[in-house]
């Protein structure tokens, strides 16, 4: 990177940039009219700067660091501007100023002025595209409760600064009969503030101004599973679409989460090693999973066996549609089967508490085949040590909880 040493003018000027095109590297030009300024001539672009040192010493007798300004550019600053700023600095430097701080802050003034300027909803949108990257149902179950808390105070069209911990409170009070849903809002809400915290879009989140007891409470913990009577009548429940039926005897035969199915396509099924394979962002806590099948589970997949982007269940009328009526199927599945207590994570866990009490399959590997987070069922240090899949464990447990069924259901 040559450095040449002159009187900058535009002779030198036009001469450095024919210099730089023909070497193709950064030329330099040092003004030997005003010390500290310079021309940086780059192959698509050409800058002034200024560089200075504060006035003074450091504790420790250390010289200030050197700062480096940008002036502007030779297209729209002649030399003769470039030296009148350069001076200017000098005398602000000379007051024992530090220009390039002010100018720092005068900028951060600025963008924290923008910042202020724009609407709630704005904001959630600019949320949204900071999360885009991470593909996954709980980013967009944040989304969607953000936007809703939002909607439910009615200030998607105001400042952000205009959410106070009143509105915060009244929209826990809202869902006070319902302590997951209120939860889910005020988790996603306050994650939100931090956001425009850090953005300055605020000076301080009011969703944690609020008392701790008037925080929604964790919801009572749901002990449901099924009976192996209930579920030979899930099983055989007369009256289901198809489709439906196909889904819900494969729901009884894997305990992958209600989404993680419905949405499962036909290349994430491998038929000739009997498994699903789910990348990280087809499941809830974001990680890589393989599910074994039984043979009673692969008997409900049907025939198709070309790989494919299609989906494995059709449970809606729009092809490859998302599932949505979830009220709807479980109220069929209630009417069909006569089991007035289902909802499909039931499933779930009567898959936990079956296996538990009927074979002798350590807790951990169950566990595992729920596919929950590590860090909710590992502690202290085997949580950081302990990271083998037990694959072959999983598919021998797998298989026994297919015997079992077809001995229960047929």
């Amino acid at each position: 990177m040559p450095t040449i040493s002159c009187r900058i003018d535009r002779p030198s000027i036009d001469k450095a940039t024919k210099e730089q095109r023909a070497k193709g590297e950064r030329v330099t030009l040092s003004d030997t009219a005003c010390s500290g300024l310079k021309l940086v001539i780059n192959s698509q672009s050409a800058s002034w700067v200024y560089a200075y040192r504060k006035r003074g010493y450091l504790d420790g007798g250390r010289r200030h660091p050197q700062r480096t300004m940008k002036l502007g550019d030779p297209a729209t600053m002649t030399p003769a501007e470039a030296r009148l700023a350069a001076e200017q600095i000098k005398a602000q430097v000379r007051a024992g100023e530090d220009p390039a701080m002010i100018e720092r802050r005068e900028r951060a003034d600025r963008q924290a002025a923008e910042a202020r300027r724009l609407t709630c909803g704005q904001w959630a949108d600019r949320y949204e595209q900071s999360l885009s990257s991470q593909q996954t149902k709980h980013v967009r179950d944040e989304v969607r409760n953000v936007r809703l808390a939002l909607n439910e105070m009615g200030v998607s069209n105001l400042f952000p600064e205009e959410i106070t911990s009143k509105l915060v409170r009244l929209l826990v009070e809202l869902h006070a009969e319902r302590p997951a849903t209120s939860r889910h809002r005020y988790g996603a809400l306050s994650r939100f503030l931090d956001h425009l915290l850090d953005e300055e879009a605020i000076d301080l989140n009011p969703a944690q101004q609020i008392s701790k007891k008037r925080r929604p409470k964790p919801p009572t913990s749901r002990v449901t599973h099924f009976s192996i009577s209930q579920l030979r009548r899930l099983w055989h429940a007369d009256g289901l679409k198809p489709e439906y039926q196909r889904y819900l005897r494969f729901m009884i035969t894997t305990p992958l989460r209600a989404m993680e199915a419905a949405e499962l396509r036909w290349d994430q099924v491998h038929s000739d090693e009997a498994e699903l394979r789910l990348m990280a962002a087809d499941t809830k806590n974001a990680e890589y999973f393989v599910m074994p099948l039984s043979g009673l589970a692969k008997a409900q997949l049907g025939g198709q066996t070309a790989e494919s982007l299609s989906k494995v269940f059709q449970l809606t009328r729009v092809e490859d549609g998302e599932m949505s009526s979830w009220s709807h199927f479980a109220k069929a599945v209630r009417k069909a089967s006569g089991v007035e207590s289902f909802a499909l994570h039931h499933l779930r866990r009567t898959f936990s508490t079956l296996m538990a009490e009927h074979t002798d399959v350590p807790e951990g590997i169950i566990d595992g085949l729920l596919n929950h987070k590590q860090s909710a069922t590992r502690g202290g240090v085997i949580r950081h040590y302990q990271l083998a899949k037990q694959l072959d464990k999983r598919r021998v447990t797998m298989a026994a909880w297919g015997e079992l069924l077809e001995g229960w259901v047929q």
